[in-house]
């Protein structure tokens, strides 16, 4: 698959010019001794451009750049006519929407600009909440580039961009609330970015930048009302295109352990083998009952929860390096995967392992 790069080059992080612009307030709030006002001229001191100002002009300005990679998605399922938002990651015409948009609809037509294009399923994948689709064009489109959500923390600044029922591209502005891996009692296949963003039908599908305007995540689903989102990474996006790419399906690597809590944590851990298959390839790689798991591929690893999200990044077939502690000492073991065997799931145990609904929770429109 062709790689022509879209991107203008990024403008200035905003947070520079928040720090800019605090700065000078707090210089002005500063008191200093003045000369009287027959001995020296004193200009008057520079307008201030205000934080909401200086937020603007940034959104503004990573709308401007981005709009023309965005995309609306249309189609209709059993039920309705569905109506989301997709983006494109590549100058072949591949772009990104969520299951609930494009996962088991027919009729496809993606909208950008002034165009339409019928789109064809390339994947739907239920576990992620992704849908890859693809148009055919004779120019190459424009698309977005990754960052990496991994550098984001609690109240990092955030920018979605979607569509809005039948309105225009629209901006939400926000921060981020927290990294979850499950919700009322439900939980999602790999841990997600809570944002403080107001969203509409519609906008499922829309991506989530950081202020460089590099794509950190996929609006997936809603919190609640609608006053927040959570968003697949796109380190986790990155994964199902991977294995699109490499085997045209998911192919979720499985281990055959059983990780259950334990009491005492070893070396900061508390998930702890409790059972293995002994056909499956944690036992075949050297992993045991009661081994304390540190790490999985890159993913460090404290709790049960941290397995079911390390799980997601896991490919059969593929090596993985798996560390633990066993008899108090570190170890690692290099494990090769399988495919996860029919009414296996990879990860932890828990009461409800239950992903949230493919329906998307509220970001698709059911109606045009």
């Amino acid at each position: 698959m062709s790689k022509r790069r879209f991107a203008s080059s990024v403008r200035a992080n905003v947070g520079a010019a928040l720090l800019a612009t605090v700065a000078g307030i707090a210089g002005m709030a500063i008191g200093q001794d003045v000369a009287p006002a027959d001995s020296v001229a004193v200009s008057p001191p520079p307008a201030q451009v205000s934080i909401s100002e200086q937020i603007g002009k940034e959104v503004r300005g990573l709308m401007e750049r981005s709009a023309s990679a965005i995309c609306r998605v249309e189609g209709a399922d059993e039920h309705s006519s569905l109506r989301g938002t997709g983006f494109f990651i590549d100058a072949d015409g591949t772009l990104l929407t969520t299951y609930s948009m494009g996962g088991q609809t027919e009729d496809l037509v993606v909208t950008f600009g002034e165009q339409k294009f019928p789109a064809s399923r390339k994947l739907a994948d239920a576990r992620s909440g992704l849908a890859v689709l693809k148009i055919e064009t004779r120019e190459p489109v424009p698309f977005l580039r990754a960052g990496k959500s991994s550098e984001l923390g609690v109240a990092s600044p955030v920018v979605a961009l979607g569509f809005p029922m039948d309105l225009a591209l629209s901006p939400s502005f926000g921060l981020v609330a927290g990294f979850d891996l499950r919700f009322q009692g439900k939980y999602f296949a790999a841990r997600h970015l809570r944002a403080n963003l107001v969203v509409q039908g519609g906008q499922g599908g829309s991506p989530l930048f950081n202020l460089k305007g590099e794509v950190v995540g996929v609006l997936i689903s809603t919190v609640d009302n609608g006053s927040g989102v959570f968003a697949l990474p796109i380190e986790a996006a990155n994964k199902v295109l991977r294995d699109l790419q490499r085997y045209g399906r998911v192919r979720q690597g499985w281990l055959g352990a059983d990780v259950r809590v334990t009491d005492a944590t070893e070396f900061g851990s508390s998930a702890r083998i409790r059972a293995l298959r002994l056909d499956g390839p944690g036992y075949k790689g050297g992993l045991r009952s009661g081994d304390v798991l540190l790490r999985i591929g890159d993913r460090k690893i404290t709790n049960p929860e941290d397995v079911v999200d390390a799980s997601f990044y896991v490919t059969a077939d593929e090596p993985l390096t798996v560390k633990v502690a066993r008899v108090g000492k570190e170890q690692e073991f290099i494990v090769m995967p399988e495919d996860a065997p029919d009414g296996e799931s990879p990860g932890a145990h828990f009461e409800k392992p239950a992903i949230l609904s493919d329906r998307g929770m509220g970001l698709g429109d059911p109606s045009k």
